[in-house]
């Protein structure tokens, strides 16, 4: 049994030798993000600069207003204008009857970071080297670990955002709640065109969860790493630190008071909710109140802020001359409701990444319409550029369409299909037309296979790509097309 001892001895010290070098590397990796890591090197920062000169100032006395509202993790079903039976949403459900209520839009990413960072710029995520996941709270190791595996934890410096091109022309921009895209500086809220900002840098269940104003940290979270809070006498989940029970009241009153300030002149705000995102804290003023239980109280409080935001610009006589929107950055979480779709955040099937989209524009948008177009958040760019009137830059892959015609002139969809990125790997996963939806075989499920659906007549649970091969074949060519174009150039550089 000698040779036995000899051989497990020799294991034992290989098994120890391949653990001190990955933690020797693990290690030099740890000291080089500390020392010597930099963001994603901005390769057409002059191209961008440019673009931004180049454009033209609105006049203020034509130029449209534009809000919109984003939601976090609002699933395609938790809206009573969208079936819900639980969960009251009447402020919302008379947006819908004022305006276009669109039954086929998509989230550019299951996950928040690249869906808020796809709504922004017009591109896809894998343009802005967002398509990793999430971006992860500076202060927490999992944004050490990001680093450490070579991905990025803030937005490129050379994307260019809504705000800044809105703002270059003229427009008062401001971003109130939730950012998600960096938290150092050159990559916060002002460094994108934001003129105002007021809200929290990342999800919020990352602490610590600081709640800004601008570049300055307004209302400290003193009890950080302390996310789902403690349970007081009677049995009720508490916050600790920042108390999330009010956020949605403050980000409201701050809003409005966007509103009022630059009621004489174009503005685009951004309203981005942190709610209903986990960890639940109900407003303690209507805790209790809906059916739909704790989640419910969430979406209810969502919708009386909407309701506040609409009357005050109705009380600013801005009603007729500002475009809404209300939506939401990617498909429920495990507690919302997709409308009976198939999977939920994280997944690229429809529960994932369809989410509610409604619009008003009173006298410009038809009111009580519905539109099945197929429409992504990549659209909000181009289509909100062109209503102020302002080129798209041309140096870079724009992926979104202009939406007007559909909004205002009940057109149909301007794409020809839509793809669908998943929360991890730089590829499509899958891809959609008018009528079918292609899912490749990702390895992630038992028996994962290549899928075609009939989105029209299935919620993706039966496979026809035998009994339509001919499109199942089109659309994994297309998909395949897709996935080489973004391994050649990734970010879109033309």
């Amino acid at each position: 049994m000698t040779w036995l001892r000899r051989l497990a001895t020799w294991i034992g010290l290989g098994v120890l030798a391949i653990a001190a070098l990955a933690i020797g590397a693990a290690l030099a990796r740890w000291a080089w993000v500390a020392c010597c890591y930099a963001p994603v090197a901005p390769t057409h920062a002059a191209q961008k600069a440019a673009y931004l000169e180049s454009l033209p100032r609105v006049d203020p006395a034509r130029a449209p207003r534009f809000v919109v509202i984003l939601f976090d993790d609002l699933g395609y079903g938790d809206l009573s204008v969208q079936g819900n039976r639980l969960i009251r949403t009447p402020a919302i459900d008379q947006l819908a009857a004022q305006g276009l209520r669109m039954t086929q839009f998509y989230a550019a990413s299951p996950v928040c970071t690249p869906s808020r960072a796809a709504l922004l710029s017009g591109r896809y995520p894998v343009r802005s080297h967002t398509h990793q996941h999430v971006f992860f709270a500076e202060e927490l190791a999992a944004a050490t670990l990001r680093k450490m595996l070579g991905a990025a934890n803030e937005l490129p410096r050379d994307e260019i955002l809504l705000p800044e091109a809105l703002g270059a022309a003229g427009y008062a921009t401001g971003l109130v709640g939730k950012w998600h895209l960096g938290g150092i500086p050159g990559h916060l809220p002002n460094d994108f065109g934001f003129g105002e900002y007021y809200g929290v840098l990342w999800s919020n269940d990352m602490q610590p969860l600081h709640v800004w104003r601008d570049r300055a940290i307004e209302i400290r979270d003193e009890t950080p790493f302390s996310r789902f809070g403690y349970f007081d006498e009677d049995g009720e989940r508490q916050p600790r630190g920042v108390d999330q029970r009010l956020l949605t009241r403050r980000y409201t009153e701050e809003a409005i008071a966007f509103l009022e300030r630059h009621r004489d002149e174009p503005f685009f705000l951004l309203l981005s909710h942190t709610a209903p995102h986990v960890p639940h804290f109900p407003d303690p003023e209507h805790a209790g109140r809906s059916a739909g239980g704790p989640y419910g109280d969430l979406v209810e409080d969502l919708d009386r802020s909407t309701g506040a935001v609409l009357a005050a610009l109705e009380r600013l006589g801005l009603a007729s001359t500002t475009l809404v929107v209300v939506t939401s950055d990617n498909g429920g979480d495990y507690e919302g409701s997709t409308g009976g779709l198939r999977g939920r955040k994280q997944d690229t099937y429809e529960g994932g990444m369809r989410v509610p989209m409604l619009v008003r524009w009173p006298e410009r948008v038809e009111a009580g319409a519905v539109s099945d177009a197929m429409a992504m958040h990549t659209d909000l760019f181009p289509t909100l550029l062109a209503l102020a009137g302002l080129p798209l830059p041309a140096d870079r892959a724009i992926d979104g369409a202009d939406l007007a015609p559909v909004w205002l002139r009940g057109a149909a969809s301007p794409h020809e299909r839509l793809f669908y990125f998943p929360t991890l790997g730089a590829e499509p996963e899958a891809v959609r037309d008018a009528r079918f939806k292609y899912r490749r075989a990702t390895g992630q499920e038992l028996r994962s296979k290549p899928h075609l659906s009939d989105l029209a007549l299935d919620a993706e649970a039966h496979n026809l790509a035998k009994r339509h091969p001919d499109d199942a074949a089109r659309l994994a060519g297309a998909l395949a097309e897709m996935a080489r174009s973004v391994r050649e150039n990734p970010r879109g550089w033309r």
